[in-house]
């Protein structure tokens, strides 16, 4: 049996290779596979490069990051939330942009796709990140952002879901849209696949297979909604007609089988030179491998 580490950069994201293991898929393809929580895209970045974890999931805006810094990584593949999957939630005391100077706004951590994005909205609002607001960075509090939003204790973050949908319904939080709605922000390849460059030279079979495994659990997921859905629920411990409305607002940003969206890397990779956190412009092919990453689904049917 191959081994591998696959990190998660919280508790419940990685969501396929968290469905594909309860499945049983990894095993039937001769695969040990262990998933390691690693909070934060860079500190997922500094995991791979050390070998820690072989293959990771983070936010492209670190990923890029990391590797423009010397990280021993590359992209491979695509997250199942290729688009931007995460949306501005607030305070039902926060009205207007200029409610949020003053107080404490929330991140995975400091460099992680919230972090980039948010800074970016406020200051297109009017409101300077770095004097007008205080982040939080939440790391392995990840899982709980709306204790802190009930307290008080911060007041708005750009959240994935199911916490939306359950802040809305508790009262805690406000839904403001998704960033493409509230500003002039690219629309960029989101969710990404990143390995460790010295595992992809000595086992890039193990490599493969792994992705391979992760895209056909996509497509078991897409054709298996309700099931999926039971497991999407079970794993945020929250009721079916949350875990349903979470999934409805997602949908349209999910891609099911690992494929990078290229055109949206390279804006992702103008967008982090532009704001200065990469020195110039790469290249995609400096940034990825995308050689390992799956076929594509329409591939496979011409094959079937």
């Amino acid at each position: 049996m191959a081994k591998i580490t696959y990190g998660a950069v919280t508790d419940h994201t990685a969501i396929l290779t968290r469905f594909a293991l309860t499945k049983g898929f990894f095993r039937e393809a001769g695969i040990d596979l262990t998933l390691k929580a690693v909070y934060g895209g860079p500190e997922m970045s500094a995991a791979v490069d050390r070998d820690e974890v072989q293959i990771g999931e983070v936010g492209t805006p670190p990923g890029l990051t990391a590797i423009a810094s010397g990280h021993r990584i590359r992209i491979v593949g695509s997250g199942l939330d290729r688009g931007l999957a995460f949306f501005l939630i607030a305070h039902p005391s926060i009205a207007t942009w200029a409610d949020f100077k003053g107080k404490t706004v929330a991140a995975l951590s400091r460099g992680s796709c919230g972090y980039w994005y948010l800074r970016d909205l406020l200051q297109q609002h009017g409101v300077d990140p770095d004097r007008d607001v205080a982040f939080r960075y939440l790391g392995p509090d990840s899982g709980r952002p709306l204790d802190f939003f009930a307290s008080g204790e911060i007041v708005g973050m750009l959240a994935s879901e199911p916490h939306v949908t359950v802040g809305e319904r508790k009262g805690v939080a406000k839904f403001w849209g998704g960033p493409l709605e509230l500003g002039d922000v690219p629309d960029i390849q989101w969710s990404i696949q990143i390995a460790n460059t010295g595992f992809l030279d000595r086992d890039p079979a193990l490599a493969r297979e792994t992705l391979r495994v992760i895209r056909d659990t996509g497509q078991y997921a897409k054709h298996h909604r309700e099931e999926w859905l039971a497991f999407y629920a079970d794993l945020f411990g929250v009721d079916r007609s949350v875990a349903r409305a979470a999934l409805e607002r997602e949908w349209p940003l999910f891609h099911f089988d690992g494929q990078v969206d290229v055109p949206g890397l390279v804006r992702a990779i103008e967008y982090q030179h532009k704001i200065g956190a990469i020195p110039r412009i790469f290249g995609v092919d400096e940034v990825a491998r995308l050689e390992f990453q799956p076929a594509p689904v329409e591939e496979l049917a011409l094959a079937s």
